[in-house]
C-alpha cells in the first residue's frame, strides 16, 4: 500500500491577513517504508525568513506544477485534515484530492480513551518521534514524516 502524509505550515489569521501556505512536507509510504520525502517553500507575505530565500517557489497556486506531481492520484494522510484539504481545494478546485486519511480520526477511533490527540503527543505515546537534524514540531517536513510514521502504527495501510 501508498499513501502521501503531508503538512503544511501557514502564515495564520493574524492581523487581517490572508492564511497562507508557506511550507509543504510530504513523505511518501510505500509498503510500510518512508520512501521519499520533500519539501517546498512559498515566498508568501507574513512567512518565516527560510520562506523567502532563493530556493523558494511563488505562491502555492503559482508553483502548481512543481509539488502536484508528488500529490496526485494518491492516497493523501494528514493529521486534522481539515487545514490540509481546505487548502488544496482552495488552491485547485477542480482537482481530485484524495482519497483522504485522517491520522488524528483514526487514533480517537481506535483509541477512544487517551489524554490528548495531538500529533506530537500521539507521536511520544506510541514512540514514533522522528529524528531529523535542526528540525521539530510545526515544521512541515518534520510533521509529515511523523504523520507518516503515526499512520503506519494507527494501520493506515489498511484502510
Amino acid at each position: 500500500m501508498e499513501f502521501v502524509a503531508i503538512d503544511f505550515e501557514t502564515t495564520g489569521y493574524e492581523g487581517g491577513t490572508d492564511n497562507e501556505p508557506w511550507q509543504l512536507g510530504c513523505a511518501r509510504v510505500v509498503d510500510g517504508e518512508i520512501v521519499e520525502t520533500k519539501e517546498w517553500f512559498f515566498d508568501v507575505e507574513g512567512a518565516p525568513a527560510r520562506a523567502h530565500e532563493s530556493d523558494a517557489l511563488g505562491t502555492l497556486q503559482s508553483s502548481f506544477e512543481t509539488w502536484y506531481p508528488a500529490l496526485a492520484g494518491r492516497r493523501l494522510v494528514a493529521h486534522n485534515i481539515a487545514c490540509e484539504r481546505t487548502i488544496l481545494t482552495r488552491t485547485a478546485p477542480l482537482t481530485k484530492w484524495g482519497p483522504w486519511v485522517d491520522t488524528m480520526k483514526l487514533a480517537k477511533a481506535r483509541y477512544p480513551k487517551l489524554p490528548s490527540y495531538r500529533l506530537g503527543d500521539l507521536c511520544e505515546m506510541f514512540g514514533c518521534v522522528p529524528e531529523i537534524d535542526g528540525r521539530t514540531w510545526h515544521d512541515g517536513l518534520y510533521d509529515a514524516v511523523a504523520c507518516a510514521k503515526l499512520a503506519q502504527i494507527l494501520g493506515c495501510s489498511g484502510v
